[in-house]
């Protein structure tokens, strides 16, 4: 349109430009020729302007059909669409929504948040969200619009219907790997007839038969006690949903009365193929039989869940592995240039005393080790004192004198703790490279990875135990001073609570042996006496706990207890609850720093391990602990009472059943 106007302006003015020229010879016609310019100028901007109004009318014509088509596209449009207001009530909608979410029923007016049954924080989120509306899936999308300062929201919805179906089917019959261990596989036919044998192995055969039935998954036996089982996930929905009782039902057959079959399972659950839910389910059966085995462990990305752990573990010992572990050791001290050995936060007698034993082993082989333990915050205080004045064998050190000590060559031996977070002195565990850990604590989360060497036996009864089963194969190992060996004698009666819990034949022998080294038992019991106010503490406390199905709780506190009495007094109290009649399990909760503490303690019929991890804790089926922070005593008595519900919901069957634990 401009281009035109400008050709008939330069048009008018060049006939102007010619009509002054042609004036200039002859004046009548170039009046003439003036005229009929003027004449022609305005004929053509009349045209111009005609042209420009029926382009207009092409233009209002066009938008109204286009207006039109916008209109029938948005009312038959073969998905949903709802126009609401500010407070989500309906004012428009197509053809698609009336038939497919309304019914066929007048919707105007209606909230549709409450019809559809989502939040009003949807329709105020730009993202899409999902709904479930008579039995199909629709996501939804909320467009807002501000025409005339009117708040409309256009909602559009698509249906994925077949696309939630696919997933879910996909979801549901996606092959998850496990791995199932029989624990106690050489200690039933032991003894057994070739009768009971293969009747149990029958017995056995049928379990698995009866756990693949009607599921899509297969079975393959990897060795005489491994099994590995491929089956759907909707399959291991159904084990999670009744927690496994393919492990009650192991612990039904039996080869005779006191021997009974026990499994460990292990499964990768969430990976993206085959081959990793493979690596996640030796990893889940490598912890469940770290944690004593008799349970199933499910490791995704994020973490471990555990069912089962109701039954003691069954004691397995090989004297080869010990000797084993013991060279292993030996080659590794050859190859350091400084040994340091360190026990858990606020080390105990067990854990000190673990330490002063391997400590005086490493040195009466003409080798230098060093003890890292904290001088304050630990509860051996005399055991060290009584070391150090008896005996140079055993130097000990605190975080910064170790940390000066230290070089790329240096070895460090964890005693009595698999976990990063509760060792002594983080900074020193940081800092050397090569670590060995020597524990007995049921397998738990959090735990050392990639040690150059892992000593792990959960059915020991304590580290000085073990300990003092590696002694005799050190080289040229003849002695060690009588004060280190009531140290590791120390250590045994503490965690077996004088040879009445977790105590083997392995346990004896290990006493036994470190008599004949010179350890006098009535110099053992100086460590664990107490004075006249810590006795009258732990009395009041146990004069004050409640007991509610089977269970002590008592809150220990006093303002005149140290802190370092206080965790000395709370499992000791807790041990002088076991004995009341009718208690099965007792948990004695305590205050030091504003962390709440609970130390729980049992003779196994009630496994505390899985009751504190359910608080984040841990420990083993007779013997464990908490720690929980920014909460109150009150709060504490009240999360420890639910944890307990839960546990006895969750194991009522095998508790009711009274299996009995070898």
């Amino acid at each position: 349109m401009i281009l035109l106007l400008l050709t008939a302006l330069l048009l008018m003015a060049l006939l102007i430009y010619s009509a002054f020229k042609m004036y200039q010879y002859d004046e009548n016609d170039s009046f003439v020729f003036i005229a009929a310019t003027i004449v022609l100028a305005f004929l053509a901007s009349a045209q111009i302007i005609r042209m420009k109004q029926n382009l207009y009318r092409y233009f209002n014509r066009l938008e109204h059909g286009l207006e039109q088509t916008k209109c029938f596209t948005l009312f038959y449009s073969p998905d949903p669409i709802a126009i609401v207001d500010s407070g989500g009530k309906i004012v428009w909608y197509n053809q698609t929504f009336l038939e497919e979410i309304s019914n066929n029923t007048d919707a105007f007016g209606i909230d549709i948040c409450e019809e559809l049954n989502f939040s009003e924080e949807n329709l105020k989120s730009d993202g899409d969200f999902e709904i479930n509306y008579q039995q199909k899936y629709y996501r939804l999308n909320c467009s807002i619009n501000y025409d005339y300062n009117i708040e409309l929201k256009i909602i559009f919805f698509r249906d994925i219907t077949d696309y939630r179906l696919l997933h879910d089917k996909y979801t549901r019959t996606k092959p998850t790997v496990a791995l199932i261990h029989i624990d106690n596989y050489e200690d039933l036919f032991k003894a057994a007839k070739e009768s009971e044998r293969s009747s149990t192995l029958a017995s056995i055969e049928e379990l698995f038969e009866n756990f693949m039935t009607n599921s899509n998954s297969f079975l393959k036996r990897l060795s005489k006690d491994k099994f590995l089982i491929v089956f759907e996930e909707q399959h291991l929905q159904q084990l999670l949903a009744n927690r496994f009782e393919i492990l009650d039902k192991a612990r039904a057959i039996r080869v005779s009365e006191d021997t009974y079959v026990t499994l460990s399972i292990g499964v990768g659950h969430e990976s993206s193929s085959l081959s990793e839910s493979e690596a996640l389910a030796r990893q889940a059966l490598d912890m469940a039989l770290g944690r004593g085995g008799d349970q199933a462990a499910v490791k995704t990305k994020e973490g471990f869940s555990f069912y089962g752990g109701m039954s003691k573990g069954i004691e397995k010992h090989s004297r080869i592995k010990t000797r084993i572990i013991s060279n292993a050791l030996q080659k590794l001290m050859e190859n350091a240039s400084t040994i340091f050995i360190m026990g858990h936060r606020f080390g105990d007698l067990d854990s000190v005393g673990s330490a002063i034993g391997l400590s005086a082993a490493v040195n009466s082989i003409g080798m230098t080790s060093y003890v890292v333990v904290h001088p304050e915050k630990n509860l051996a205080k005399d055991m060290i004192e009584k070391v150090r004045s008896n005996t140079d064998m055993c130097v000990f050190v605190d975080e910064k004198q170790a940390l000066e000590l230290i070089d790329e060559n240096s070895l460090l031996i964890i005693v009595d703790t698999h976990k990063r977070d509760m060792v002594d002195s983080i900074a020193v565990f940081e800092k050397i490279h090569n670590v060995v850990v020597i524990d007995h604590h049921r397998k738990n989360v959090n735990f050392i990875e990639s040690p150059v060497l892992f000593f792990h036996e959960p059915f020991a009864s304590s580290a000085a135990e073990m300990v003092t089963e590696l002694l005799p194969y050190f080289r040229n190992f003849s002695k060690i001073p009588v004060c280190t060996a009531e140290a590791l004698l120390a250590g045994i009666m503490l965690d077996t609570k004088n040879f009445i819990v977790k105590t083997a034949s392995r346990t004896f022998e290990a006493a036994a042996y470190l008599k004949k080294l010179g350890a006098d038992t009535v110099s053992v019991r100086s460590y664990f006496s107490n004075s006249i106010d810590s006795y009258k503490i732990k009395a009041d406390v146990v004069s004050k706990a409640e007991i509610n199905d089977r269970c002590a709780i008592a809150i220990a506190e006093d303002e005149n207890c140290t802190d370092n009495e206080l965790r000395v007094i709370a499992p000791q109290s807790a041990d002088e609850l076991l004995s009341i009649c009718g208690v099965d399990a007792a948990f004695v909760i305590y205050e030091i720093n504003k962390t709440i503490n609970i130390s729980a303690r049992s003779y196994g019929r009630i496994n505390v391990q899985l009751v504190m991890e359910k608080l984040n804790g841990g420990g083993h089926q007779t013997m464990a602990a908490t720690q929980l922070k920014n909460i109150s005593v009150k709060e504490a008595h009240a999360k420890l009472i639910e944890a307990i519900n839960i546990y006895n919901i969750e194991n009522m069957s095998t508790v009711k059943n009274d299996i009995p634990t070898n």
